[in-house]
């Protein structure tokens, strides 16, 4: 069975048609569970209406959509667990076609596309999503954010290990997600699932740094480095040398992001670990990476080719600078020593998917093209 999980608070302009999306549903086994979060308005009245035995309702004073699901899980019975805001809307073969997905046990998440609503239904654009390896997850969580549509998820149960962070403000969900999302293997449906209605009520307004960071500041401090920055030979030891280039990439990734306090935070602990007891490549590697932050780049660019024995992180953020500069054909060659040294880092891969897509991006699904003008 599944169980649907519906937070509620002041959704009665759009709840209704968020209800009745999910009872309409083409797969019969599951129930509703709506957990109403304090609501002022008449949502509670259209709640009641429904006299459907799949319902279960549920009230809490106002704590917020991440108390609110943590409830629904305590009351769920489902094998599996589906989201839905109740200003969403379903398509009515939502549950059936993920569901179908789960085809063995090592596939512990279904993800799908969605459609952007505004709140009268116009459509406002398209979120497209992909298949995601759990191995590049975290390196995508880190550059920037889930790699998937999080509300499109239907998830086993038993994958639950913890609930919802309700300390978090933001990226409540993606701290979530990603408590299985990097040990587990999903399947990506690339169809429009779910309606994703955007307007004023969610949209975020925050501008506190914490705030907005706090879900990743939270997941960097409980990942170990080796974790963070898999690219270093950490199979030669956890040394100092090690330790500091990594720090160094972790830096620019947290940079890139836009988190600039932490990565001058990493930054500034690298350079004061600067002594004579670091290898002299090391050295270069952390001053081509300091004029790399601060976009430098011929700078970076001297330092790292003054490096005596490049590996493939050196070769790879060369590549990188000279994509910056235009130099499309000397980036390429960059990124392919990278790769040949080590096949499965996944930054050139990226890189060379980006230096490609720069000249032209063709789609072997032509739906894309339809309505084009």
């Amino acid at each position: 069975m599944i169980s649907v999980i519906m937070p509620v608070y002041n959704a009665s302009p759009y709840l209704k048609e968020s209800i009745d999306s999910i009872l309409n549903q083409t797969e019969p086994n599951f129930e509703l569970i709506i957990v109403n979060d304090g609501s002022t308005d008449n949502s509670e009245e259209i709640i009641l209406g429904y006299k459907d035995s799949r319902i279960a309702y549920y009230k809490q004073k106002n704590s917020g959509g991440a108390a609110a699901r943590n409830l629904a899980f305590e009351k769920a019975k489902g094998d599996f667990i589906v989201f839905q805001d109740a200003d969403d809307v379903s398509l009515l073969n939502r549950f059936e076609l993920l569901k179908r997905q789960f085809i063995s046990d090592e596939i512990g998440f279904v993800h799908s596309d969605m459609l952007l609503i505004d709140d009268k239904g116009k459509t406002l654009g398209y979120w497209q999503a992909r298949q995601v390896d759990p191995k590049t997850t975290l390196r995508h969580f880190l550059k920037k954010g889930t790699a998937f549509n999080n509300a499109s998820i239907m998830l086993r149960k038993d994958l639950i290990k913890s609930y919802y962070d309700v300390n978090l403000k933001i990226g409540e969900d993606t701290d979530f997600i990603t408590s299985f999302a990097f040990k587990w293997h999903s399947i990506h449906v690339d169809r429009p699932l779910l309606l994703y209605r955007r307007h004023t009520n969610n949209v975020s307004t925050e501008s506190n740094y914490d705030t907005l960071y706090s879900h990743v500041q939270k997941m960097v401090k409980q990942t170990p480095l080796e974790e963070l920055i898999p690219e270093i030979n950490w199979e030669s030891g956890y040394d100092i040398d090690n330790e500091l280039r990594a720090k160094c990439i972790l830096a620019l990734l947290l940079l890139r992001r836009g988190m600039i306090h932490d990565a001058q935070r990493y930054l500034k602990e690298v350079v004061s670990k600067n002594s004579d007891s670091i290898e002299i490549d090391t050295k270069k590697f952390i001053l081509a990476f300091s004029h790399l932050m601060k976009n430098n780049l011929e700078a970076s660019v001297q330092s790292l080719e003054a490096i005596s024995i490049k590996d493939h992180i050196v070769y790879n953020y060369l590549g990188e600078i000279f994509a910056y500069k235009g130099r499309n054909e000397e980036a390429d060659n960059y990124f392919m020593k990278s790769l040949f040294l080590s096949p499965m880092y996944v930054e050139p891969l990226d890189n060379l998917k980006s230096l490609g897509a720069s000249s032209h991006y063709s789609f072997t699904d032509n739906v894309w093209s339809k309505y084009k003008t």
